[in-house]
Protein backbone atom coordinates (compact mmCIF):
# COMPACT_ATOMS: atom_id res chain seq x y z
CA UNK A 1 0.00 0.00 0.00
CA UNK A 2 0.60 3.60 -0.62
CA UNK A 3 3.61 3.08 -3.33
CA UNK A 4 1.35 5.30 -5.70
CA UNK A 5 0.37 8.70 -6.21
CA UNK A 6 -2.89 9.36 -6.14
CA UNK A 7 -4.42 10.59 -9.52
CA UNK A 8 -5.57 13.38 -9.88
CA UNK A 9 -8.49 13.80 -13.01
CA UNK A 10 -8.19 16.62 -15.55
CA UNK A 11 -10.87 18.92 -15.16
CA UNK A 12 -13.20 18.67 -18.93
CA UNK A 13 -16.06 20.93 -20.44
CA UNK A 14 -19.08 19.94 -21.71
CA UNK A 15 -19.02 19.89 -25.34
CA UNK A 16 -17.26 18.19 -28.54
CA UNK A 17 -16.74 14.24 -28.38
CA UNK A 18 -16.38 12.03 -25.49
CA UNK A 19 -15.02 9.07 -26.98
CA UNK A 20 -15.85 5.70 -24.96
CA UNK A 21 -13.00 3.98 -25.24
CA UNK A 22 -10.34 0.76 -23.99
CA UNK A 23 -6.75 1.53 -22.97
CA UNK A 24 -4.23 -0.45 -20.79
CA UNK A 25 -4.22 0.60 -16.92
CA UNK A 26 -2.03 0.14 -14.49
CA UNK A 27 -3.56 -0.19 -11.04
CA UNK A 28 -0.56 -0.77 -8.79
CA UNK A 29 3.37 -0.76 -9.14
CA UNK A 30 3.36 -3.87 -8.89
CA UNK A 31 0.91 -4.94 -11.39
CA UNK A 32 1.05 -5.53 -15.04
CA UNK A 33 -1.35 -2.68 -16.65
CA UNK A 34 -4.69 -4.27 -17.75
CA UNK A 35 -7.32 -3.67 -20.34
CA UNK A 36 -9.95 -0.88 -18.77
CA UNK A 37 -12.39 1.17 -20.14
CA UNK A 38 -12.34 5.00 -19.45
CA UNK A 39 -14.65 8.14 -21.05
CA UNK A 40 -12.48 10.47 -22.89
CA UNK A 41 -8.90 9.33 -23.20
CA UNK A 42 -8.63 8.19 -19.52
CA UNK A 43 -7.32 4.82 -19.13
CA UNK A 44 -9.80 4.55 -16.54
CA UNK A 45 -12.30 6.29 -14.97
CA UNK A 46 -12.53 9.91 -17.06
CA UNK A 47 -12.28 13.61 -16.29
CA UNK A 48 -14.08 15.56 -13.75
CA UNK A 49 -16.59 17.04 -16.19
CA UNK A 50 -17.65 20.69 -15.27
CA UNK A 51 -21.02 22.92 -16.10
CA UNK A 52 -21.85 25.87 -14.98
CA UNK A 53 -25.53 25.93 -13.74
CA UNK A 54 -27.96 26.60 -16.88
CA UNK A 55 -25.31 25.98 -19.32
CA UNK A 56 -26.91 22.83 -21.10
CA UNK A 57 -24.29 21.86 -23.97
CA UNK A 58 -25.40 19.04 -26.07
CA UNK A 59 -22.06 16.55 -25.47
CA UNK A 60 -21.60 13.56 -28.22
CA UNK A 61 -20.70 10.10 -26.85
CA UNK A 62 -18.90 8.01 -28.79
CA UNK A 63 -19.14 3.84 -28.15
CA UNK A 64 -15.35 2.78 -29.40
CA UNK A 65 -15.10 -0.38 -27.27
CA UNK A 66 -13.80 -3.59 -28.47
CA UNK A 67 -15.26 -7.04 -26.88
CA UNK A 68 -16.44 -6.54 -23.38
CA UNK A 69 -13.45 -6.99 -20.99
CA UNK A 70 -15.12 -8.92 -18.58
CA UNK A 71 -17.05 -11.27 -21.12
CA UNK A 72 -16.60 -14.15 -18.88
CA UNK A 73 -18.29 -12.65 -16.30
CA UNK A 74 -21.51 -11.68 -18.11
CA UNK A 75 -24.45 -13.75 -17.16
CA UNK A 76 -26.53 -14.09 -20.47
CA UNK A 77 -29.83 -15.26 -18.25
CA UNK A 78 -29.67 -11.76 -16.60
CA UNK A 79 -32.83 -9.50 -17.63
CA UNK A 80 -31.54 -7.30 -20.44
CA UNK A 81 -28.12 -9.35 -21.66
CA UNK A 82 -27.63 -11.09 -24.75
CA UNK A 83 -24.90 -12.68 -26.82
CA UNK A 84 -23.45 -9.87 -28.83
CA UNK A 85 -22.83 -7.72 -25.12
CA UNK A 86 -19.40 -10.34 -25.30
CA UNK A 87 -18.08 -8.81 -28.40
CA UNK A 88 -19.98 -5.79 -29.23
CA UNK A 89 -21.10 -4.07 -25.33
CA UNK A 90 -23.61 -1.33 -25.29
CA UNK A 91 -23.43 1.46 -23.11
CA UNK A 92 -26.01 3.75 -21.84
CA UNK A 93 -24.51 7.06 -20.11
CA UNK A 94 -26.45 8.56 -16.83
CA UNK A 95 -25.57 11.17 -15.30
CA UNK A 96 -26.59 10.37 -11.53
CA UNK A 97 -28.82 13.03 -9.80
CA UNK A 98 -29.69 15.23 -12.61
CA UNK A 99 -32.66 15.88 -13.44
CA UNK A 100 -32.61 15.22 -17.22
CA UNK A 101 -34.99 14.71 -20.34
CA UNK A 102 -36.07 11.18 -20.46
CA UNK A 103 -33.81 10.76 -23.82
CA UNK A 104 -30.67 12.42 -22.12
CA UNK A 105 -31.50 10.67 -19.13
CA UNK A 106 -29.11 7.38 -19.88
CA UNK A 107 -32.14 4.86 -19.17
CA UNK A 108 -30.74 1.58 -18.95
CA UNK A 109 -32.47 0.18 -22.00
CA UNK A 110 -31.49 3.28 -23.83
CA UNK A 111 -28.34 1.43 -25.44
CA UNK A 112 -26.12 1.91 -28.26
CA UNK A 113 -23.29 -0.21 -28.97
CA UNK A 114 -20.07 0.62 -30.54
CA UNK A 115 -19.51 2.11 -33.73
CA UNK A 116 -22.43 4.32 -32.58
CA UNK A 117 -22.32 7.93 -31.29
CA UNK A 118 -25.40 9.40 -29.01
CA UNK A 119 -26.02 13.58 -28.06
CA UNK A 120 -26.66 14.35 -24.63
CA UNK A 121 -28.00 17.25 -23.32
CA UNK A 122 -27.44 17.22 -19.73
CA UNK A 123 -29.78 19.66 -17.48
CA UNK A 124 -27.38 21.35 -15.26
CA UNK A 125 -29.95 24.44 -14.10
CA UNK A 126 -29.52 22.79 -10.54
CA UNK A 127 -27.31 24.16 -7.76
CA UNK A 128 -23.66 23.62 -6.96
CA UNK A 129 -22.90 19.97 -6.50
CA UNK A 130 -21.07 17.02 -7.04
CA UNK A 131 -22.81 14.51 -9.51
CA UNK A 132 -21.52 11.58 -11.19
CA UNK A 133 -22.07 10.20 -14.91
CA UNK A 134 -21.78 6.31 -14.88
CA UNK A 135 -22.78 3.40 -17.33
CA UNK A 136 -26.12 2.43 -16.93
CA UNK A 137 -26.33 -0.63 -19.31
CA UNK A 138 -28.82 -2.84 -18.58
CA UNK A 139 -27.66 -6.56 -16.99
CA UNK A 140 -23.99 -5.21 -17.41
CA UNK A 141 -24.21 -2.32 -15.38
CA UNK A 142 -21.94 -3.78 -12.93
CA UNK A 143 -19.19 -4.76 -14.87
CA UNK A 144 -19.24 -1.56 -16.98
CA UNK A 145 -19.09 0.54 -13.95
CA UNK A 146 -16.56 -1.93 -12.25
CA UNK A 147 -13.86 -2.11 -15.51
CA UNK A 148 -13.72 2.24 -15.03
CA UNK A 149 -17.17 4.00 -16.96
CA UNK A 150 -17.66 6.12 -13.88
CA UNK A 151 -16.48 9.17 -13.10
CA UNK A 152 -17.76 13.01 -11.42
CA UNK A 153 -19.16 15.44 -12.25
CA UNK A 154 -19.24 19.35 -10.88
CA UNK A 155 -22.02 21.63 -11.05
CA UNK A 156 -20.77 25.41 -10.61
CA UNK A 157 -22.94 27.93 -9.68
CA UNK A 158 -22.91 32.14 -8.72
CA UNK A 159 -21.65 31.45 -5.14
CA UNK A 160 -19.53 27.98 -5.80
CA UNK A 161 -17.54 29.02 -8.60
CA UNK A 162 -14.20 26.71 -8.59
CA UNK A 163 -12.43 29.99 -8.57
CA UNK A 164 -9.88 31.32 -6.10
CA UNK A 165 -11.77 34.01 -4.89
CA UNK A 166 -15.08 32.58 -4.35
CA UNK A 167 -17.81 34.14 -2.61
CA UNK A 168 -17.89 31.34 -0.32
CA UNK A 169 -14.02 31.32 0.60
CA UNK A 170 -13.65 27.26 0.24
CA UNK A 171 -10.25 25.62 -1.33
CA UNK A 172 -9.95 25.75 -5.29
CA UNK A 173 -7.65 24.28 -8.31
CA UNK A 174 -4.73 21.75 -6.38
CA UNK A 175 -6.64 22.16 -3.58
CA UNK A 176 -10.18 20.60 -4.38
CA UNK A 177 -9.74 16.91 -5.24
CA UNK A 178 -12.42 14.02 -6.31
CA UNK A 179 -11.64 11.11 -4.21
CA UNK A 180 -13.58 7.97 -5.96
CA UNK A 181 -13.46 4.56 -3.81
CA UNK A 182 -14.20 1.75 -5.41
CA UNK A 183 -12.83 -2.08 -4.04
CA UNK A 184 -11.41 -4.25 -6.37
CA UNK A 185 -9.80 -7.65 -6.54
CA UNK A 186 -7.15 -8.43 -9.24
CA UNK A 187 -5.53 -12.02 -11.60
CA UNK A 188 -1.76 -12.22 -11.17
CA UNK A 189 -1.75 -10.70 -14.95
CA UNK A 190 -2.86 -7.30 -13.60
CA UNK A 191 -6.44 -7.89 -14.79
CA UNK A 192 -9.63 -6.88 -12.02
CA UNK A 193 -11.36 -9.54 -11.21
CA UNK A 194 -15.10 -9.72 -11.00
CA UNK A 195 -15.46 -13.42 -10.07
CA UNK A 196 -15.35 -13.48 -6.26
CA UNK A 197 -17.28 -16.16 -5.15
CA UNK A 198 -16.31 -19.70 -5.71
CA UNK A 199 -19.35 -21.31 -4.56
CA UNK A 200 -21.05 -19.43 -7.72
CA UNK A 201 -20.16 -20.61 -11.26
CA UNK A 202 -17.75 -17.48 -13.08
CA UNK A 203 -20.78 -16.26 -15.62
CA UNK A 204 -23.48 -16.54 -12.79
CA UNK A 205 -25.14 -12.63 -11.63
CA UNK A 206 -23.36 -12.82 -7.95
CA UNK A 207 -25.45 -10.57 -6.49
CA UNK A 208 -23.00 -8.45 -5.49
CA UNK A 209 -18.88 -8.05 -5.44
CA UNK A 210 -17.03 -7.57 -1.99
CA UNK A 211 -13.19 -7.54 -2.83
CA UNK A 212 -9.75 -7.72 -1.17
CA UNK A 213 -8.16 -4.21 -1.94
CA UNK A 214 -9.38 -0.37 -2.49
CA UNK A 215 -8.95 1.86 -5.32
CA UNK A 216 -8.98 5.65 -5.24
CA UNK A 217 -9.35 7.35 -8.28
CA UNK A 218 -8.34 4.33 -10.20
CA UNK A 219 -5.26 3.19 -7.97
CA UNK A 220 -4.81 0.82 -5.14
CA UNK A 221 -3.93 2.07 -1.93
CA UNK A 222 -2.65 5.29 -3.12
CA UNK A 223 -0.85 8.32 -1.17
CA UNK A 224 -1.40 11.81 -1.69
CA UNK A 225 1.55 14.19 -0.90
CA UNK A 226 -0.40 17.40 0.76
CA UNK A 227 0.36 20.61 1.61
CA UNK A 228 -0.35 21.98 4.75
CA UNK A 229 -3.74 23.68 4.91
CA UNK A 230 -7.36 23.24 4.22
CA UNK A 231 -8.21 20.86 1.36
CA UNK A 232 -12.11 20.28 -0.11
CA UNK A 233 -12.43 16.31 -1.29
CA UNK A 234 -15.20 15.30 -3.19
CA UNK A 235 -15.84 11.44 -1.72
CA UNK A 236 -18.20 9.11 -4.36
CA UNK A 237 -18.56 5.70 -2.93
CA UNK A 238 -18.32 4.31 -6.55
CA UNK A 239 -18.29 0.39 -5.45
CA UNK A 240 -20.68 -2.75 -6.16
CA UNK A 241 -22.07 -3.26 -2.74
CA UNK A 242 -20.47 -2.20 0.09
CA UNK A 243 -21.16 1.13 2.36
CA UNK A 244 -18.10 2.22 4.01
CA UNK A 245 -17.41 4.32 7.16
CA UNK A 246 -14.19 6.56 6.52
CA UNK A 247 -12.16 7.89 9.49
CA UNK A 248 -9.11 9.61 9.57
CA UNK A 249 -5.81 7.63 11.46
CA UNK A 250 -5.37 9.76 13.93
CA UNK A 251 -8.88 10.75 14.69
CA UNK A 252 -8.61 14.16 13.39
CA UNK A 253 -12.17 15.74 13.12
CA UNK A 254 -13.13 17.22 9.76
CA UNK A 255 -16.33 19.32 8.18
CA UNK A 256 -18.75 17.80 6.28
CA UNK A 257 -20.01 20.84 3.93
CA UNK A 258 -22.37 18.95 1.28
CA UNK A 259 -24.66 16.26 -0.07
CA UNK A 260 -25.24 14.77 -3.31
CA UNK A 261 -27.50 17.61 -4.53
CA UNK A 262 -25.23 20.68 -2.50
CA UNK A 263 -24.69 22.29 0.08
CA UNK A 264 -25.79 22.05 3.99
CA UNK A 265 -26.69 25.14 5.90
CA UNK A 266 -23.94 25.19 7.90
CA UNK A 267 -20.47 22.85 8.06
CA UNK A 268 -20.86 19.98 9.94
CA UNK A 269 -17.88 18.86 11.89
CA UNK A 270 -17.17 15.03 12.43
CA UNK A 271 -14.79 12.77 13.23
CA UNK A 272 -16.35 9.52 10.58
CA UNK A 273 -18.38 9.40 7.89
CA UNK A 274 -20.68 6.74 6.62
CA UNK A 275 -21.41 6.58 2.67
CA UNK A 276 -23.47 4.12 0.91
CA UNK A 277 -23.00 3.25 -2.92
CA UNK A 278 -23.37 6.18 -5.02
CA UNK A 279 -23.54 8.62 -2.19
CA UNK A 280 -21.11 11.59 -2.31
CA UNK A 281 -20.20 13.84 0.49
CA UNK A 282 -18.54 17.36 0.05
CA UNK A 283 -15.43 17.48 2.41
CA UNK A 284 -13.31 20.26 3.84
CA UNK A 285 -10.34 18.65 5.33
CA UNK A 286 -7.51 21.13 7.46
CA UNK A 287 -3.73 19.25 7.29
CA UNK A 288 -2.37 22.44 8.30
CA UNK A 289 -1.70 20.23 12.38
CA UNK A 290 0.35 17.68 10.68
CA UNK A 291 4.40 18.17 10.89
CA UNK A 292 6.15 18.11 7.53
CA UNK A 293 6.53 14.37 6.91
CA UNK A 294 3.76 12.94 8.65
CA UNK A 295 1.89 10.93 7.46
CA UNK A 296 -2.16 9.56 8.23
CA UNK A 297 -4.22 7.18 6.73
CA UNK A 298 -7.36 6.97 5.62
CA UNK A 299 -9.55 4.52 6.87
CA UNK A 300 -12.87 1.86 7.09
CA UNK A 301 -14.23 -0.19 9.57
CA UNK A 302 -17.72 -0.53 8.49
CA UNK A 303 -18.04 -4.40 8.20
CA UNK A 304 -19.37 -5.68 5.03
CA UNK A 305 -22.66 -7.56 4.89
CA UNK A 306 -23.10 -11.03 6.65
CA UNK A 307 -23.63 -13.56 3.45
CA UNK A 308 -20.76 -11.84 2.14
CA UNK A 309 -18.96 -12.74 5.35
CA UNK A 310 -20.55 -15.79 5.20
CA UNK A 311 -18.57 -16.58 1.11
CA UNK A 312 -15.30 -15.58 2.81
CA UNK A 313 -15.58 -11.91 1.94
CA UNK A 314 -13.94 -9.60 4.62
CA UNK A 315 -13.88 -5.91 5.25
CA UNK A 316 -11.18 -3.88 4.04
CA UNK A 317 -9.55 -1.44 6.39
CA UNK A 318 -7.39 0.47 4.22
CA UNK A 319 -8.45 3.16 1.90
CA UNK A 320 -5.34 5.51 1.06
CA UNK A 321 -2.47 7.49 2.71
CA UNK A 322 -1.78 11.45 2.67
CA UNK A 323 1.83 12.54 3.66
CA UNK A 324 2.59 16.37 4.56
CA UNK A 325 4.88 18.87 2.53
CA UNK A 326 6.82 21.74 4.04
CA UNK A 327 4.71 23.98 1.73
CA UNK A 328 1.65 26.00 3.47
CA UNK A 329 -1.40 25.74 1.72
CA UNK A 330 -4.89 27.08 1.64
CA UNK A 331 -4.55 28.92 4.97
CA UNK A 332 -8.36 30.59 4.63
CA UNK A 333 -10.82 29.78 7.49
CA UNK A 334 -13.85 27.43 7.46
CA UNK A 335 -17.14 28.80 6.49
CA UNK A 336 -19.61 29.52 9.51
CA UNK A 337 -22.14 29.41 7.13
CA UNK A 338 -22.96 27.96 3.51
CA UNK A 339 -26.28 29.65 2.96
CA UNK A 340 -28.24 32.39 4.11
CA UNK A 341 -25.76 34.23 4.66
CA UNK A 342 -24.52 37.26 2.56
CA UNK A 343 -23.02 36.31 -0.89
CA UNK A 344 -24.84 32.94 0.24
CA UNK A 345 -27.20 31.17 -1.74
CA UNK A 346 -30.70 31.11 -0.18
CA UNK A 347 -31.42 28.24 2.87
CA UNK A 348 -32.59 24.63 2.49
CA UNK A 349 -36.06 24.97 2.56
CA UNK A 350 -38.16 23.49 5.57
CA UNK A 351 -39.57 20.21 4.73
CA UNK A 352 -43.14 20.29 3.10
CA UNK A 353 -46.52 18.10 4.35
CA UNK A 354 -46.68 15.80 2.03
CA UNK A 355 -49.93 14.94 -0.71
CA UNK A 356 -49.41 11.52 -0.61
CA UNK A 357 -47.69 8.54 1.10
CA UNK A 358 -45.97 5.49 -0.92
CA UNK A 359 -44.74 2.28 0.47
CA UNK A 360 -42.57 0.74 -1.50
CA UNK A 361 -41.13 -2.57 -0.10
CA UNK A 362 -37.33 -4.12 -0.78
CA UNK A 363 -37.30 -7.78 -1.00
CA UNK A 364 -34.71 -10.59 -0.81
CA UNK A 365 -36.19 -13.78 -2.24
CA UNK A 366 -35.26 -17.18 -3.24
CA UNK A 367 -33.93 -17.31 -6.94
CA UNK A 368 -34.38 -20.75 -8.64
CA UNK A 369 -30.39 -21.30 -9.50
CA UNK A 370 -28.72 -19.13 -6.91
CA UNK A 371 -30.35 -19.39 -2.92
CA UNK A 372 -31.07 -15.70 -1.99
CA UNK A 373 -29.90 -13.79 -5.01
CA UNK A 374 -33.52 -12.24 -6.13
CA UNK A 375 -33.70 -8.75 -5.35
CA UNK A 376 -37.00 -6.51 -6.29
CA UNK A 377 -38.80 -3.73 -5.54
CA UNK A 378 -42.49 -4.48 -4.63
CA UNK A 379 -42.33 -7.58 -5.91
CA UNK A 380 -42.44 -6.43 -9.62
CA UNK A 381 -39.89 -7.37 -12.18
CA UNK A 382 -38.34 -4.35 -14.51
CA UNK A 383 -40.49 -5.40 -17.34
CA UNK A 384 -43.89 -5.27 -14.61
CA UNK A 385 -42.98 -1.09 -15.50
CA UNK A 386 -44.37 1.05 -14.11
CA UNK A 387 -43.48 -0.09 -10.53
CA UNK A 388 -44.62 3.23 -9.42
CA UNK A 389 -46.02 6.29 -10.82
CA UNK A 390 -45.49 9.79 -9.14
CA UNK A 391 -47.93 12.33 -10.27
CA UNK A 392 -45.60 15.11 -11.96
CA UNK A 393 -45.58 18.57 -9.72
CA UNK A 394 -46.96 16.57 -6.09
CA UNK A 395 -45.49 16.27 -2.94
CA UNK A 396 -45.08 12.58 -2.21
CA UNK A 397 -43.48 10.91 1.02
CA UNK A 398 -41.87 7.57 -0.05
CA UNK A 399 -41.15 5.36 3.03
CA UNK A 400 -38.90 2.20 1.83
CA UNK A 401 -39.05 -0.46 3.87
CA UNK A 402 -35.90 -2.75 3.61
CA UNK A 403 -36.72 -6.50 4.21
CA UNK A 404 -33.44 -7.50 3.33
CA UNK A 405 -30.58 -8.36 5.34
CA UNK A 406 -27.83 -5.69 4.12
CA UNK A 407 -28.27 -1.67 3.36
CA UNK A 408 -29.40 -0.77 -0.17
CA UNK A 409 -28.80 2.61 -1.67
CA UNK A 410 -31.95 3.51 -3.12
CA UNK A 411 -31.63 6.42 -5.89
CA UNK A 412 -33.91 8.29 -7.93
CA UNK A 413 -33.82 8.89 -10.93
CA UNK A 414 -34.56 12.93 -12.24
CA UNK A 415 -35.40 14.59 -9.17
CA UNK A 416 -33.50 15.40 -5.83
CA UNK A 417 -35.31 14.91 -2.34
CA UNK A 418 -34.77 15.51 1.26
CA UNK A 419 -34.25 12.55 4.36
CA UNK A 420 -37.57 12.73 7.01
CA UNK A 421 -35.80 9.91 8.93
CA UNK A 422 -35.41 6.12 9.76
CA UNK A 423 -37.78 3.94 11.81
CA UNK A 424 -36.76 0.46 12.92
CA UNK A 425 -39.71 -2.29 12.13
CA UNK A 426 -40.84 -5.20 13.46
CA UNK A 427 -39.54 -7.99 10.62
CA UNK A 428 -40.95 -11.00 11.27
CA UNK A 429 -44.22 -9.69 12.44
CA UNK A 430 -44.46 -7.67 8.98
CA UNK A 431 -43.98 -10.58 6.85
CA UNK A 432 -46.20 -13.01 8.92
CA UNK A 433 -49.14 -11.00 8.75
CA UNK A 434 -48.34 -9.69 5.09
CA UNK A 435 -47.35 -12.59 3.36
CA UNK A 436 -45.67 -11.79 -0.32
CA UNK A 437 -47.21 -13.29 -3.44
CA UNK A 438 -45.70 -16.97 -4.16
CA UNK A 439 -44.67 -15.23 -7.47
CA UNK A 440 -43.01 -11.75 -8.86
CA UNK A 441 -45.33 -9.86 -11.14
CA UNK A 442 -48.07 -9.03 -8.49
CA UNK A 443 -47.69 -5.53 -6.38
CA UNK A 444 -47.07 -6.11 -3.26
CA UNK A 445 -46.13 -2.98 -0.50
CA UNK A 446 -48.17 -3.08 2.41
CA UNK A 447 -47.83 -0.16 4.92
CA UNK A 448 -45.03 -1.39 7.71
CA UNK A 449 -46.51 1.80 9.95
CA UNK A 450 -48.26 -1.09 12.30
CA UNK A 451 -45.21 -2.90 12.83
CA UNK A 452 -42.58 0.10 14.43
CA UNK A 453 -40.52 -0.31 16.91
CA UNK A 454 -41.54 2.24 19.83
CA UNK A 455 -42.56 6.01 18.76
CA UNK A 456 -39.71 8.20 18.35
CA UNK A 457 -38.62 8.51 14.18
CA UNK A 458 -34.61 8.88 14.02
CA UNK A 459 -33.73 12.19 12.14
CA UNK A 460 -31.21 12.39 9.45
CA UNK A 461 -28.17 12.84 10.64
CA UNK A 462 -26.90 16.18 10.09
CA UNK A 463 -24.06 15.55 7.36
CA UNK A 464 -27.13 14.01 5.51
CA UNK A 465 -30.10 17.07 6.20
CA UNK A 466 -29.13 18.20 2.61
CA UNK A 467 -30.38 17.57 -1.28
CA UNK A 468 -29.92 13.90 -1.58
CA UNK A 469 -30.38 11.85 -5.24
CA UNK A 470 -29.39 8.41 -3.46
CA UNK A 471 -30.44 7.20 0.27
CA UNK A 472 -28.95 4.58 2.45
CA UNK A 473 -31.57 2.51 3.69
CA UNK A 474 -30.23 0.17 6.75
CA UNK A 475 -32.09 -3.34 7.08
CA UNK A 476 -34.89 -3.61 9.28
CA UNK A 477 -35.99 0.33 8.90
CA UNK A 478 -38.68 2.58 7.03
CA UNK A 479 -36.52 5.27 5.04
CA UNK A 480 -38.63 7.93 4.91
CA UNK A 481 -37.98 10.84 2.08
CA UNK A 482 -39.58 13.90 0.82
CA UNK A 483 -39.50 14.42 -2.86
CA UNK A 484 -41.12 16.46 -5.57
CA UNK A 485 -41.45 15.11 -9.03
CA UNK A 486 -41.06 18.15 -11.41
CA UNK A 487 -43.41 18.92 -14.45
CA UNK A 488 -42.92 18.64 -17.77
CA UNK A 489 -41.91 21.86 -17.94
CA UNK A 490 -39.37 22.16 -15.39
CA UNK A 491 -37.65 19.42 -16.98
Amino acid sequence: PYVDELPVPPLRKLGGTVVIGEALHQFHRDLAPARSWGYAGATHMGPTFIAKRGENIPTVFENRLNDHIFAKDIDLSHHGTCALDLVIPPVSVHLHGAPNKPEHDGNAMDLFRPGISRVYEFNNDIQASTLWLHDHAMGNTRLNVYGGLATQYWVRDEWDTGEADNPLGLPSGDYEIPLTVQDKMFWDDGMPRFYATPTVPRNWWQGGFCGDVMCVNGKVWPNLNVDRGLYRFRLLNGASLSTYTFYFSNRMLFHVIGTDGGLLDAPVLTHQITVGVGERFDLLVDFSSLQVGEKIQLLNDEQIVWPGQMLGSKMIPNIMQFTARETRGFVGPVPVTLRGGAGQPEKLPPLDQPEFVRTVTLNWLLDNRIPFSDMNINNMRYEDEPIEMPVQGRIEQWDFVNNSPWDHTMHLHLVQFRIIGRQDFRTGLYLLFNPPPPKKGKRWAPSAERYVRGRAMDLPLPVEDGWKDTVRCPPGQITRILVRFPTAEEL
